[in-house]
């Protein structure tokens, strides 16, 4: 590694696993500190302990936006400050549209776009101390495309890039950047759980699919590779961009 966030804070939601944690690591062996935030404290105190004292751990509702303030008060105080902010965490419903619970639907957007609101207003202050700094969000490409089975989750994502782009405008003479991630399909326990709502509503194993739609699974580190350079000076003009990471599925006509 080339130490190309050195001397940086980041906090990484949906840290536990997956993307998030492939993204800590890659964050923490290019010199930064991070806190790491998610709802599953056992898989925190694993990632905590393998990342040593560049990593302090907070559990963290992004739903509930004091979960996310202190996190914020968890960088200042522990780091210093606050750099980067990695809005990764997620949550996913299944099932047809005229089956979708009505709670489901709202707990969706709960985290994964007011979680993203709340990140970027609990962070915008400490970054803006620092002079300026990157908010990278996590969408997928299922917010792009016709995603059977998961409606909730598709719609979500859909607005995680609207708002990323309006933040990237509003924010830009802070000096904070705004940009998203739009994954393709990667092997991770989120991708595992929601196989079976593939199964249901495309008549399909997930492999297969997975095979038709994208050639293969994506993996987390391929993801995080990608987050360290927008969050880095090496995109310092990348703003209000949303990179699309899914091996040329969503190429087609």
């Amino acid at each position: 590694m080339s130490g190309r966030l050195q001397g940086r804070v980041a906090i990484v939601t949906g840290a536990a696993h997956g993307i998030g944690a492939a993204t800590a690591r890659c964050f923490v062996a290019e010199g930064a500190a991070v806190v790491l935030a998610d709802v599953s404290e056992r898989g925190l105190a694993a990632l905590a302990a393998e990342l040593g004292d560049a990593a302090h751990a907070v559990r963290c509702d992004v739903a509930v936006p004091d979960d996310l303030v202190a996190a914020v008060e968890q960088a200042v105080t522990a780091f210093g400050g606050l750099d980067i902010l990695f809005n990764n965490a997620a949550a996913g419903a299944g099932g047809r549209i005229e089956e979708l619970d009505p709670a489901d639907w709202d707990r969706v957007f709960a985290v994964n776009v007011g979680g993203v609101l709340h990140g970027i207003r609990a962070a915008v202050p400490a970054i803006r101390e620092r002079g300026g700094g990157a908010i990278l969000n996590t969408s997928s490409v299922a917010g792009r495309c016709a995603s059977p089975g998961i409606a909730a989750y598709a719609a979500s994502k859909a607005a995680v890039e609207s708002l990323t782009r309006t933040a990237a405008l509003e924010l830009r003479a802070d000096g904070i950047r705004v940009n998203a991630i739009v994954p393709g399909l990667v092997r991770t326990r989120a991708a595992e759980a929601s196989a079976p709502f593939l199964v249901d509503a495309l008549g399909t194993d997930p492999d297969g699919y997975v095979a038709a739609r994208q050639g293969r699974w994506g993996a987390p580190e391929e993801i995080a590779a990608v987050a360290v350079h927008l969050v880095s000076d090496e995109a310092s003009l990348t703003t209000g961009q949303c990179y699309v990471l899914d091996n040329g599925a969503t190429s087609r006509a």
